[in-house]
């Protein structure tokens, strides 16, 4: 007889074992679950040197997934699809870091994420290059990049202050007054040097004065850094280099930021920043404020050491449309605009507001006013089309003693990109530029308003001509009113026979049509008499800069070796003429040649056994012109320059040393009896600072500059006799103030 199932007494029992196979079934059956789907979820914590990173990025290779940690370092990305899958994770200040993980599905995985700190990012994402997104390792272009972390090693009010550290860049300090400065780039003077904000080229001949000391380091991402010509992106004025300030992006910024110094010379200086992201709109908002009212008089001339300074700035962008994973793409539209004001004084004690312009007493006033608007439109992404666009409005009413300068500038700018189908192996990049300024100061190199509208169209390839071997050839056409068509032609070739090794060699030229009295301070202040002795041509240069790069593995503890050979010939170059008359400063065309020339290597190397890593770089110049068959080194080039920087970790406690070893340099002349060295001394400055973070988001600074209290001595030539012919302000080759010490605090908040 066989059992009746629809008799409870006779139905078979479900076996045990026949359970979990049906449970098993149900759940396979049901829509959503986990082993249907084949998905699992990652979490965990990124960390350094014992401690959370905020804010790190993570992205999941192959997935098109991608999460930011939270304040304290902690993140969770859900729906991985299951397997073998790699994270990527990448904080500002860290080299990346890469881990596998298998995921079954239905599986919540925690990972632990170590990441190592870098003074220089190994291959962070750099756009200056190419003018195209891309990784340091595969950008035919040298671009060093120097991120925010590196920036806070020397806590500092303007970006001025922080180049100083870096390998192949100096601060030039033209006058010993006012304190006007400018970047050089391999002992080229500061008007060869482009200075960009995300990519624009706002930073004018008059900007160049003063405005680079209100970029507050507070809201610069990372520094992008090309030494060498950079005229077919750029423009024909960047002739020794590019430095590209990347500002804060809202979408990894903290909702609120706060940093605050003061110094034992009296200055105080707060930045504070709050930022918001959403999927459709991200927006940063920031405040800098700079003040110092201390009178230092530490060598004794009469003169303030420093300049006192009330400086104020207002920074904001805005980001619209969803943003791409990338971390530079920022939106369909991006609007960033800054306010600047600055009033800066540098003279003898007692000088008044009543004693502006006057003889009385001797004082050098300053007030400087500014406007800038950047943006970016890319309506058509998948089309390769962008356009980029910029306005800035910058005004100087100064008196330098007695002589007025009143001095504005506009200009407009805007550039129009391409990324052009192309066949394969090619990636094809045109671009129209369009440059329109009116600059006026009044002075009788300026009798008029001047006028440039200046037309350009450039073209570049980037070639992959084998596996190892990619080749990138450009050339800008700008049209000048005055000079017609100027042709500016680059190649760039980057060979990388093995994997840690890569060759890259750099060739281009550049014009520069000179605005004499804003990027020559001396021909403003003093007591020489200034004397243009014909129509001044623009300048021409010509220059090649070749580079080997090398990762030594050293069981993981990667040391990046650079070195560098660079030469920058020069045509009708602009060059005062001090010796010929010590009561002139004479300017004309050279008729010779003037070169720049020299070596440079660097080294970069994380530890991770313990917590230390270093930076080292020295650079080798010659730097001299050829005038009537005498060859004469150039002023204030040092014969070398080196640089040293060393971070350990302590649990909380980070303790960060910098120093720069500065060669000999030439001097100016001057007469009996006010006769100077002609060659400056080798010396060296030595920074120390500790940062101390009790809690996540919590920095506690304190740090001495100049530690061994070097001074050079007064930078004035007859500071008894301000008013008379035979006072100078330009005898500046090293620091003018002592020992300083600093005390501060970061506080970041919330996301």
């Amino acid at each position: 007889m066989l059992p009746n199932d629809s008799d409870p007494r006779t139905r078979r029992r479900p076996r045990p074992a026949l359970l979990p196979a049906a449970a098993l079934a149900l759940m396979a059956a049901t829509p959503g679950l986990a082993r249907q789907q084949g998905t699992g979820a990652l979490h965990g914590i990124v960390v350094a040197d014992g401690a959370p990173v905020p804010y790190a990025a993570i992205e999941v290779r192959g997935a098109s997934l991608r999460a930011l940690a939270d304040a304290h370092g902690r993140f969770r990305i859900a729906g991985v699809p299951a397997g073998q899958r790699t994270l990527l994770v990448t904080a500002p200040g860290y080299a990346t870091a890469e881990r596998t993980v298998r995921l079954e599905p239905g599986e919540t995985e925690f990972l632990r994420v170590e990441l190592m700190r870098a003074p220089l990012e190994l291959n962070p994402v750099v756009v200056t290059g190419t003018m195209k997104e891309t990784f340091v390792s595969e950008s035919p272009v040298k671009v060093e990049v120097v991120t925010a972390r590196h920036l806070q090693r020397n806590a500092s009010s303007s970006l001025m202050e922080s180049v100083q550290y870096l390998n192949g860049l100096a601060q030039q300090v033209d006058c010993g007054v006012c304190y006007t400065n400018s970047i050089r780039i391999n002992g080229m003077e500061g008007p060869y040097t482009a200075v960009l904000i995300d990519g624009m080229p706002i930073m004018s001949a008059l900007a160049s004065v003063y405005g680079l000391n209100g970029i507050s380091p507070a809201f610069i991402e990372q520094l992008e850094i090309i030494k060498g010509p950079s005229s077919t992106l750029y423009g024909t004025e960047a002739l020794a280099g590019v430095v590209n300030v990347i500002t804060k992006d809202p979408r990894f910024a903290p909702r609120l930021a706060l940093e605050a110094y003061h110094t034992s010379t009296g200055e105080s200086n707060v930045n504070v920043a709050g930022a918001r992201a959403g999927e459709r709109a991200r927006g940063l908002v920031g405040v800098s404020l700079v003040h110092r009212d201390r009178f230092i008089d530490g060598n004794g001339d009469g003169f303030t050491d420093l300049p006192l300074v009330t400086r104020g700035s207002l920074f904001g962008r805005l980001d619209v449309g969803t943003a791409e994973r990338s971390r530079w793409r920022r939106g369909v539209l991006s609007l960033s605009a800054r306010g600047y004001y600055e009033d800066r004084f540098g003279g003898v004690r007692g000088w008044t507001r009543a004693d502006r312009g006057g003889s009385r007493v001797y004082g050098e006033h300053i007030e400087t006013r500014r406007f800038e608007l950047i943006g970016s439109l890319a309506p058509w992404p998948e089309r390769g089309v962008r356009a980029d666009f910029s306005y800035t409005w910058h005004a100087q009413d100064a008196a330098y003693g007695t002589t007025p300068f009143v001095a504005t500038q506009h200009v407009a700018f805007a550039n129009l990109l391409w990324q052009a189908p192309a066949p394969q192996g090619h990636d094809l990049l045109a671009g129209l530029t369009v440059r329109y300024q009116v600059y006026d100061d009044g002075t009788p190199a300026t009798p008029t308003p001047e006028r440039r509208f200046i037309p350009g169209i450039f073209i570049q390839d980037e070639l992959d001509v084998a596996a190892d071997l990619r080749v990138l050839a450009g050339l800008r056409l700008d049209h000048h009113d005055a000079h017609g068509v100027i042709p500016a032609p680059r190649l760039s070739v980057k060979w990388q026979p093995l994997l840690d090794t890569a060759l890259r060699l750099n060739l281009g030229s550049g014009f520069r049509v000179v605005s004499l009295f804003t990027e020559d301070h001396a021909a403003l202040t003093g007591a020489r008499r200034v004397v243009i002795e014909e129509t001044l041509e623009p300048e021409r240069s010509w220059s090649g800069a070749l580079n080997v790069n090398h990762v030594f593995p050293f069981g993981g503890n990667n040391m990046v070796v650079d070195v560098d050979a660079f030469y920058t010939r020069f045509g009708n170059r602009i060059v005062p003429d001090y010796d010929t008359d010590p009561d002139l400063i004479i300017y004309r065309n050279l008729h010779g040649r003037s070169v720049s020339r020299g070596v440079a290597l660097s080294l970069n190397q994380n530890f991770r056994e313990f917590p230390l890593l270093y930076s080292l770089g020295i650079t080798v110049q010659d730097v001299d012109t050829e005038r009537d068959g005498e060859r004469r080194e150039e002023l204030f080039a040092p014969d070398y320059k080196a640089t040293l920087g060393l971070s350990y970790t302590f649990g909380a406690l980070t303790l960060d040393y910098t120093g720069t070893f500065v060669g000999p340099m030439r001097l100016p002349e001057y007469p009996p009896p006010y006769t100077r060295p002609t060659r400056s001394p080798a010396y060296s400055t030595h920074n120390l600072q500790g940062t101390w973070r009790p809690r996540t988001g919590i920095e506690l600074l304190a740090a001495v500059r100049n530690l061994f209290d070097f001074r050079q001595g007064s930078p004035l030539v007859a500071p008894h006799d301000p008013f008379g012919p035979d006072f100078d302000t330009a005898y500046v080759w090293g620091p003018i103030h002592g020992r300083e010490l600093l005390f501060g605090a970061r506080v970041g908040l919330g996301r």
